[in-house]
């Protein structure tokens, strides 16, 4: 009897500790995923807090106003004025500095780039038995480059503004009369556009990408070099931004961005639609795509080479039309203005030789 009394006491300590066990593993399980919840599930589809969704939701439907002076001439007697942008969603000093940045890149762009632009029209048509498989393909890239000695010391910060999402405005004074002794700073500036638009038996796609790679390196008396990266990539309704400055990921927050100016801008029958740029992703992300979308287009128009190869089957008609341009550019405004969210951006360009 005491051996059965003994045996089964044994048995039941067994069966607690195992149970222990379990509830441990359990436990430490369910630590482990409310870990994760908070940590990573939550962060990427967790529900924001609707009272703070909310008063955001109202506080960015009210038009942040821009100032005049960024719509003002860019050109005076000597001096060129540039107006750039920085991020959203970054402090006014690092914000300051980015835009500083970019309106630097910006001067060398518009002034002394060779633009490189090539594009191929493809079209193939392929025949079997009952069914025919149709495809065009449009791809058109352009490249930008620039490298450009000046004196930092000779560009002047003439106005900053301070937007309420987060965005750094400044208007820099560049002085064209500098002589190339007194240029010992170098900028180094790349914009990339790609657009590819693909049609397959009628069901059609879209890619585009814009990037503006910039690397600063100052004299030794100046400051710290600065390098900085921004990359667009727009896949049909979807789209994804990158941005670097000084080696720092620069988050973008998605909000309601909305402007406004006092300026009576109007809409007229010159302004074209290919010309216009949205805000709703911030003042430099609609900036920087209208630049460089203008660049693409006038590069092709100002000097450029067309060659032509078609091959033809009896089941197979297939075709590509092929367009080269480069060209030492500069670029000068025709129109900038601001209407119903959108920059109206219309650059002209002359070849230098």
């Amino acid at each position: 009897m005491r051996y059965i009394l003994g045996t089964a006491f044994l048995i039941l300590v067994l069966n607690s500790s195992l149970f222990s066990q379990e509830e441990n593993t359990y436990n430490r399980i369910d630590k482990d995923k409310e870990k994760y919840e908070e940590n990573v599930f939550n962060k990427e589809f967790g529900d924001k807090d609707d009272d703070y969704d909310a008063a955001r939701k109202l506080y960015d439907r009210i038009p942040e106003k821009l100032p005049d002076w960024v719509f003002a001439p860019i050109e005076i007697n000597n001096t060129t004025r540039i107006v750039a942008y920085s991020d959203p969603n970054m402090k006014k000093e690092e914000a300051y500095a980015q835009a500083i940045l970019r309106a630097k890149a910006m001067y060398a762009l518009m002034n002394f780039s060779t633009v490189s632009n090539i594009a191929d029209d493809y079209t193939n048509l392929k025949e079997s038995g009952n069914y025919s498989l149709y495809t065009t393909k449009f791809q058109d890239f352009s490249l930008s480059k620039v490298e450009m000695a000046y004196k930092d010391s000779a560009i002047v910060l003439i106005d900053t503004f301070y937007t309420k999402y987060n965005e750094g405005i400044v208007l820099l004074d560049f002085n064209q009369q500098l002589s190339s002794i007194e240029n010992k700073d170098t900028i180094v500036v790349k914009g990339e556009h790609l657009q590819i638009f693909i049609e397959r038996n009628f069901k059609s796609e879209k890619i585009e990408f814009f990037n503006l790679s910039i690397q600063d390196n100052l004299d030794k008396s100046d400051s710290t070099d600065f390098s900085a990266q921004y990359n667009y990539r727009v896949v049909n309704r979807g789209f994804d931004i990158n941005s670097i400055f000084a080696n720092k990921n620069i988050e973008f927050e998605e909000r309601t961005y909305n402007y406004r100016t006092e300026i009576e801008f109007v809409k007229d029958s010159t302004d074209s639609e290919l010309n216009t740029f949205r805000l709703n992703r911030g003042l430099w992300n609609g900036y920087m795509v209208g630049v460089l979308n203008n660049i693409t287009t006038l590069s092709k128009q100002l000097s450029s080479k067309v060659r032509n190869s078609n091959d033809n089957y009896t089941l197979r008609n297939e075709g590509l039309i092929r367009t080269v341009a480069r060209n030492k550019v500069s670029f000068g405004f025709n129109s900038f203005k601001m209407y119903e969210n959108q920059f109206y951006i219309d650059l002209n360009g002359q070849i230098n030789k």
